[in-house]
């Protein structure tokens, strides 16, 4: 073993040094540590692997892509055990990201080829590995923001499991074609037109990729808006219920002030007969006749209110007890957006939960508070059938694959605001505990 040998593989193998940070580059919010600290540990964990597949490769003469396999395996261990993200997400952006990184090393041994006719790709030069260090480098700094901006809202907001495994044998296909492709002996790209192939093909699968990247983004970003707007219609059909209801309860009390002025007709003429029995039976037929009000008032936001009328009549169809204590003031800093989606999904996951129980108390408590210090706590309990599907800390979904939205779309909406949310469960009984710092005004200054 020589030193340029052994420096020619360690540049080799520093793309890993680029795709970590293209890894983590979309992971920026799912980190179990700092970023400080998270940084400070793979980059030991990165110079002992560069190290050690160094010496392997140098000193036991092992072949570049027999060692790849092994080095993918440790890098991905410690990858998916510094998120907090489930793994097919983890494994989806690995997979892309070495995929990617895959097309840069063989522009490096293209490059090696065009330098040196008669080596080959055990003979990998010094200048190819400095080539490559340098080409992964620059388009790492260059794909970086993009990858943490629009790679980082899907990770962050997009969790539908079969979406993200579907990508990996996509990228696995990309990563085994360069893999193939790759010239075992570079007088071959010599012969013919082979050379004008292997870069014609090159370009075009890299480019494929990206295309297929850039698509993925945005038939998932059209899913989430039509998902948002679809919630927001949700929401507007729930007011347009509440008013509807509010409308006729303001007719039918129109009509009965109308035709008060003959009831007090009738009053005074039975209680001149002196017929006190006719006077109680003609009050208690008009009591029965009176209109019923379908709406209860629960806040001063229409949005809120038409929401939580919603789950009332919902809730009360369902045989499902409810006890509200509701306190939303004026002028909050949160959208009515946001505000409904936290107690929609909130309702909403209760009440599903309630139908699971065939033999059993069905009930919802919901405590709504504003504290001093601009705080909104949002606080539940509902009972369920005690079944529960939860992996490191995170509840998924019983109705089918991957974590609940609801309880996503809840957390995400709370962090937006600086806030928190919490979820814990006991027996048969689900907790739901929100935290948002909201501005505002308690009803009871006004």
């Amino acid at each position: 073993m020589n030193l340029v040998s052994f420096y020619t593989s360690l540049l080799s193998w520093f793309t890993v040094v680029p795709a970590a940070a293209l890894c983590f580059a979309p992971m920026k919010n799912q980190m179990r540590t700092r970023p400080k600290i998270q940084v400070l540990h793979t980059s030991v964990l990165l110079f002992l692997l560069l190290i050690i597949m160094a010496l392997l490769e140098t000193r036991f003469s092992l072949a570049y892509n027999a060692l790849l396999l092994p080095l993918m395996l440790v890098a991905f261990a410690f990858y998916h055990r510094s998120l907090r993200t489930p793994v097919y997400k983890s494994l989806a952006v690995f997979m892309l990201v070495f995929a990617f990184m895959s097309f840069l090393s063989n522009c490096a041994n293209g490059y090696d080829a065009w330098l040196h006719p008669t080596y080959t790709l055990n003979d990998f030069s010094l200048q190819a590995a400095v080539f490559q260090a340098i080409l992964t480098l620059a388009v790492a700094a260059i794909l970086f923001l993009p990858v943490s901006r629009f790679g980082g809202y899907l990770i962050d907001h997009f969790d539908i499991p079969r979406a993200y495994y579907a990508t990996i044998p996509v990228s696995a296909i990309f990563l085994t074609y360069n893999l193939l492709i790759s010239p075992r002996k570079y007088e071959t790209l010599y012969v013919n037109r082979i050379a004008l192939v292997f870069w014609g093909f090159l370009v075009l699968f890299l480019s494929l990729l990206c295309l297929l990247c850039v698509l993925f983004y945005f038939i998932v970003s059209g899913m989430m808006e039509k998902a948002k707007t679809d919630e927001r219609n949700r929401f507007l059909e729930m007011q347009e219920s509440a008013y509807l209801a509010q409308q006729r309860y303001m007719e039918e009390t129109a009509k009965v002030s109308h035709d008060f002025k003959h009831t007090i007709s009738v009053l005074v003429e039975l209680s001149t007969d002196g017929n006190m029995e006719a006077v109680r039976n003609y009050l208690n037929d008009y009591l029965a006749a009176l209109p019923r009000k379908e709406t209860a008032y629960f806040s001063e936001n229409t949005a809120v209110n038409a929401l939580l009328n919603y789950y009332m009549h919902l809730a009360q169809n369902n045989g499902i007890d409810l006890e509200w204590e509701i306190d939303i003031p004026k002028g909050l800093s949160v959208s009515d957006i946001d505000l409904c989606g936290i107690l929609g999904n909130i309702l909403e996951n209760a009440v599903l939960a309630c139908g699971t129980i065939e033999n059993g108390e069905k009930y919802i408590d919901l405590a709504v508070r504003f504290e001093d210090g601009g705080i909104l706590y949002i606080v539940a309990t509902n009972s369920f059938d005690g079944r529960i599907r939860q992996k490191e800390g995170h509840y998924f979904s019983t109705r089918r694959s991957g974590q609940g939205m609801g309880l996503i779309s809840i957390a995400q909406a709370a962090e937006k605001y600086g806030g928190s949310a919490r979820f814990a469960h006991e027996g048969t009984e689900f907790y739901s505990d929100v935290v948002l710092p909201a501005g505002g005004v308690s009803s009871a200054e006004i």
